[in-house]
């Protein structure tokens, strides 16, 4: 059975159950942009005093279609199904009440079964959202805070851990691009590629992904570092937030201090001392 195949399967056996008041086709399947590695996320409008129903009626069908190797739960009022099938066929499913569908966009949805209309309601897209100025602030502040760790993993020679801490600053590099874009249905974590620009796309691959080793380890905190700290002035700027100047002052000289060798640790303030100039 293929996805399409799949997806009118469920729908002749859903649309029985009339306490389920909507089923919707949501992700990239809801977008219209699917591809043959998506999963497939429904959404399933069941007031929360049907839920337990509703959740056995979806692991049997499930299950007439092929063994589940994976089954996860989340939430209570909205609940999140995760199933994996034994030929890993991906499958979520959102319980909530028809209440919390809105704040939708039709063009990021598919109505399967639609009771009441709330399809129609909907605006046909959103609003560009716009940087969340909290998470940029938090990813500043963590990024300083995991680079300062540096010298504490290096100091001990604990490379595997200072290995991690540079894929923490990576991690924070790729969200806060992410941010930049600040484009509504930008799709899940696997679709990075369609996110984000491919200028930034092309960055991100190019920055080292360093072994457990001092040198390397230092190098690619360095380069990482190089390019998220300007870039997070500019957009902290952007936002009215202030720079943690201070905290970023300090980092960088205890890593120029312990660390320096060949490497302009300090050279690397975004912020500029109130001179004019940097460190």
């Amino acid at each position: 059975m293929d996805q399409g195949e799949f997806i009118g399967y469920v729908v002749s056996e859903m649309i029985h159950h009339t306490r389920m008041r909507g089923l919707f086709l949501g992700g990239s399947y809801g977008q219209g942009t699917a591809d043959s590695f998506s999963d497939i996320d429904l959404i399933a409008l069941v007031e929360p005093d049907a839920h337990e129903d509703m959740i056995a009626v979806w692991r049997g069908i499930l299950e007439s279609i092929a063994p589940i190797v994976f089954w996860n739960r989340r939430g209570q009022e909205k609940v999140l199904l995760n199933a994996i099938t034994a030929d890993w066929l991906r499958f979520d499913l959102s319980l909530m009440p028809p209440s919390a569908f809105a704040g939708r966009a039709r063009k990021s949805v598919k109505p399967l079964i639609d009771r009441d209309g709330l399809y129609e309601t909907l605006p046909e897209s959103l609003a560009e959202k716009g940087p969340d100025p909290d998470k940029v602030k938090f990813l500043i502040d963590e990024f300083i805070r995991v680079l300062g760790l540096l010298h504490v993993v290096i100091g001990r020679g604990e490379y595997l851990v200072a290995v991690t801490g540079a894929g923490i600053l990576r991690n924070h590099l790729t969200n806060l691009m992410l941010e930049e874009t600040a484009s509504a249905g930008r799709g899940g974590a696997l679709h990075l590629s369609k996110a984000l620009p491919p200028p930034d796309m092309a960055l991100l691959l190019s920055l080292p992904f360093p072994k457990p080793d001092r040198n390397e380890i230092i190098e690619a905190h360095f380069h990482i570092a190089r390019q998220f700290l300007p870039r997070a002035y500019g957009l902290a700027a952007r936002l009215g937030l202030p720079w943690p100047e201070g905290f970023e002052r300090a980092t960088l000289r205890k890593l120029g201090a312990t660390l320096g060798d060949s490497i302009d640790w300090q050279g690397l303030a975004a912020a500029p001392k109130a001179g004019g100039g940097h460190l």
